[in-house]
């Protein structure tokens, strides 16, 4: 066995073994700049200039986990289950997307806006600023619907599903803890994207993602950046870092 010395402080410490030193560098007793010395060593050297310990990257992460024998769960993004009842929804549980555009005549071009709370879209419509032929939208609703199809029309009393319109839209599942968060595609794209949704978005922060085509699970472990976050207009912008080809095919039809 190779007897190794270290020094510590202004002490000389040793003879240890090659486990020892090693040990003492996990635990952060030593590091790169330590000095060391053993028999045939013209003179002390710093442990990151002893070829013969590699201790840069530790042992291996495999030799730690069959040691203490960790298992191993490949990283994937989150899958959820969607349902939508109306009549247990609370008021003001931020949830509704809605699209505007082909409600107004002046207007060709939908755009998307979101989430509200039922309190929030029954004052736009008291104030006139959205109205029955609006596209709703909410996760786990089989795609869009006009508003005068739904209860916030007086004259409904439910649900109207055998009136959906229009394409079902994009929904992005990211991983974060506890719970995932739900946001709508507002802006397809294979390098970007532009989502909108309420929740604790963390700027800077990858995450894993999944697409939803409405309820139904498209593409999986889309890794993105949080760019942008930005609350009051509930976007947020994302940089596309990993790809597979479902999911660019998804994104590219959706952006068409």
């Amino acid at each position: 066995m190779v007897n190794w010395y270290y020094v510590q402080g202004s002490e000389r410490v040793g003879p240890v073994s090659e486990e020892t030193l090693r040990d003492l560098f996990q635990k952060e007793a030593l590091n790169l700049e330590s000095y060391i010395w053993k028999k045939g060593f013209a003179n002390w050297e710093k442990l990151k200039d002893v070829s013969e310990l590699d201790f840069k990257n530790g042992p291996s992460a495999e030799a730690i986990r069959s040691e203490l024998k960790i298992e191993v769960v490949k990283e994937s993004s989150p899958e959820v289950v969607f349902s939508f009842d109306w009549n247990t929804i609370g008021e003001k549980e931020e949830l509704f997307f809605i699209k505007i555009g082909r409600d107004r005549k002046q207007q060709s071009e939908s755009l998307l806006y979101g989430p509200y709370s039922l309190e929030e879209l029954k004052e736009a419509l008291e104030e006139k600023r959205i109205n029955n032929h609006t596209y709703l939208f909410a996760a786990g609703m089989p795609g869009w619907v006009e508003i005068g199809q739904t209860p916030l029309d007086p004259k409904n009393l439910r649900l109207n599903i055998t009136a959906i319109l229009d394409e079902v839209p994009l929904l992005m599942v990211l991983e974060n803890d506890p719970l995932p968060l739900i946001a709508m595609v507002q802006k397809a794209g294979v390098d970007q994207c532009t989502l909108i949704g309420d929740g604790h978005f963390q700027k800077g922060k990858e995450v894993l993602g999944s697409i939803y085509s409405g309820t139904t699970l498209k593409a999986k472990n889309l890794k993105l950046t949080i760019e942008e976050y930005l609350p009051k207009e509930q976007k947020v912008v994302c940089t596309i870092n990993k790809i597979d080809e479902t999911a660019k095919k998804i994104m590219q039809n959706y952006a068409n």
